[in-house]
């Protein structure tokens, strides 16, 4: 957020200014997506049937059969197969111990879903409102729910979750970054 103020009160008044610098404009426009690609948008949704990942230019959408194994020890990490998945959006707390690996994992919070479920557990499993506390995501939370969500889906055994492990490209995410490197590029040269 105080990088993209930061960025803003540098762009406006170049752009409001007389003796416009096209380099700064442009080098500002290029930090401003940059800050949004890798600060601001990558994230992970939890829904019913998976999990979608949404990284700097690519978004993952994983459904619960076909994640083999989660690990937190940098950032989140599902791993299909042999192919690892890492959610950006997510890093792991140092000073709590990663999940994966065989490693005992304690209660944790739970990890809001898609579906906005909010609240804690009381001592007797009644709900607790609670306000809207800013509460920092870490990569060990999320792979105990992820992992809690994928026994849910086996003990179902009804195989109505589809298999599905797609990664593609975002064609807004990359565009914007084309157009900010192009704008950046032609302000080299012509400015």
């Amino acid at each position: 957020m105080a990088g993209a103020l930061a960025g803003l009160s540098l762009l406006v008044p170049s752009l409001l200014s007389n003796d416009r610098s096209p380099t700064l404009i442009a080098s500002v426009v290029l930090a401003l997506v940059l800050l949004w690609l890798f600060v601001a948008r990558p994230r992970a949704l939890i829904h019913a049937e998976g999990i979608r990942l949404v990284n700097p230019l690519r978004v993952v959408d994983l459904t619960w059969p076909v994640i083999t194994e989660v690990r937190s020890k940098w950032a989140l990490e599902l791993f299909v197969g042999t192919t690892r998945y890492t959610a950006w959006g997510i890093p792991a707390d140092p000073k709590r111990p990663r999940h994966g690996r065989g490693l005992l994992t304690l209660g944790a919070n739970k990890v809001g879903s898609a579906q906005g479920s909010r609240g804690s557990r009381g001592a007797r499993g009644s709900a607790v409102p609670q306000a809207e506390p800013k509460v920092k995501v870490e990569a060990q939370t999320v792979a105990v729910e992820v992992e809690q969500r994928i026994a849910a889906d086996r003990r179902r055994k009804d195989g109505r979750t589809p298999r599905i492990a797609s990664q593609s490209w975002d064609p807004a995410a990359v565009g914007m970054l084309l157009a900010a490197l192009a704008l950046f590029a032609l302000a080299l040269l012509f400015g």
